[in-house]
């Protein structure tokens, strides 16, 4: 047994137990690294049940999305592809495509060997319009509005605890995710804050709160959705032990992207950068019977290597067309990782252009180095950060030599500057769409 323990960590060896795994993918929405307290000890949010399940499983420390945004972002997860792949560029409402039915997902996968499926979702983003319900028997939220995680959580306890069988289920939190005022306290308002007007053109509108423009109360609200969306996730937690699921389950718990505070022009957004703050998110994997709980992984891994992972562990046929790979062995998966923002926002304090997708910010990551492309009035741009000395890919510094990333970024900015995307929607339409749009904060 202990030499099979020791050749699992090298090599893999057999994780689960004779039948087959249930399958979880846990996931919150707009979910910073640093607000974890796995990942931080001196994290502003207490996430005491996100840290059980790391301390119960592999912790990755060097893990990306593909694109700082969430369609597009779980589109990757579900398919194993990167965006070029899917072809899911941007969400529905920033003139994006849906998935298309050609593209098989991880839950078609699951359905197709005999698992019950079901998804719980809590925002717009995810309604069935954006295909991520193929695979899915049971689909559920995203309709017309966002809801609390922890109504999602108590919907999909309810529809675990009356299923047979193995299960394949993906529940989603979006708590964190502006606007913030959604967070606010009776003692919140109570208090004086700063209004500096010059400051206000760097929150987005969503995100404006009667004029604050003090950083120290929209980052105490964003902390309290954290801690809410880990709340919801010890829900989920709390459902699977009462089913007796959760020992023999895989579980994937991971952020769809991060989000920027002040690191760049417009703060508590995203979308908008591929740099670490929106790229950077958290994966943890707790294998059947918890095996190697507590580890660290530090390879370099994308979320695109999510459906190869759990295709893997239960013994299920891959993804013909995935990009990732599976992450069950110790062995290196890429040397090189790439992300991309949603689009060129029309914001004022972007200096990006064209606005739309030929605007995008492009990136090219390795353990050691980040290259960022943006395209900006003056023309393209490039900058380089040294991961090693400056993990908050602030300081640029000076380019020696040609890069293992030129090639990369050569062919990603080859595609992406020069594809046709659709146009952004207008701003003055007034359909019921727009106005629901509005209410959530996402129309610039």
């Amino acid at each position: 047994m202990r030499r099979c323990l020791i050749a699992g960590l090298v090599m893999g060896c057999s994780w689960g137990p004779s039948a087959p795994p249930d399958v979880f993918i846990v996931s919150v929405d707009t979910l910073r690294v640093d607000h974890i307290g796995a990942y931080n000890a001196s994290s502003p949010a207490a996430t005491p049940n996100i840290d059980a399940l790391a301390g119960d499983g592999v912790r990755f420390t060097q893990a990306f999305s593909p694109v700082s945004v969430t369609g597009p972002a779980f589109c990757s997860v579900m398919t194993g592809m990167e965006v070029s792949g899917h072809g899911v560029y941007t969400n529905l409402f920033r003139g994006g495509t849906p998935l298309s039915p050609e593209h098989t997902t991880v839950a078609e996968r699951f359905f197709s060997a005999g698992y019950r499926t079901g998804a719980f979702v809590s925002a717009f983003t995810l309604r069935n319009a954006l295909g991520l319900d193929q695979g899915f028997a049971v689909y559920n939220g995203g309709t017309n509005k966002n809801r609390d995680g922890d109504m999602t959580a108590d919907t999909m306890n309810r529809w675990l605890r009356v299923q047979e069988g193995p299960v394949f289920s993906w529940f989603h939190s979006f708590d964190p995710h502006g606007p913030l005022a959604r967070m606010l306290e009776p003692e919140d308002m109570a208090m004086e804050w700063e209004m500096d007007p010059s400051h206000w053109e760097r929150i987005p509108m969503y995100q404006r709160i009667e004029g604050v423009s003090q950083h120290d109360l929209y980052e105490r609200l964003y902390a309290r959705g954290v801690e809410r969306a880990d709340e919801a996730v010890g829900r989920v937690i709390d459902g699977l032990k009462a089913t007796g699921r959760y020992d023999d389950a895989l579980i994937v718990f991971l952020a769809d992207h991060g989000e920027g505070f002040r690191e760049r022009g417009l703060w508590y957004d995203h979308g908008t950068s591929a740099h670490v703050e929106q790229t950077h998110v958290p994966l943890i994997i707790k294998y059947p019977k918890n095996k190697v709980p507590g580890t660290v992984d530090g390879r370099l891994v994308s979320l695109v290597d999510v459906a190869p992972t759990v295709l893997d562990v239960a013994s299920l046929s891959p993804l013909e067309h995935a990009d990732g790979h599976s992450l069950r062995s110790k062995a290196p998966v890429r040397t090189l990782a790439i992300s991309e923002s949603s689009h060129c926002k029309r914001v004022p304090v972007l200096d990006c252009s064209p606005a739309g997708g030929r605007g995008k910010e492009l990136a090219v990551r390795s353990l050691t180095h980040t290259l960022v492309s943006r395209s900006e009035g003056s023309g393209e741009v490039e900058w380089l950060y040294d991961r090693r000395s400056d993990a908050e890919e602030l300081s640029p510094v000076e380019r020696v030599g040609v890069l293992t990333h030129d090639n990369q970024m050569t062919v990603l900015r080859t595609d992406r500057r020069t594809r046709t995307y659709d146009p952004l929607p207008g701003l003055e339409a007034d359909d019921q769409e727009n106005r629901n749009l509005r209410a959530l904060g996402y129309v610039e």
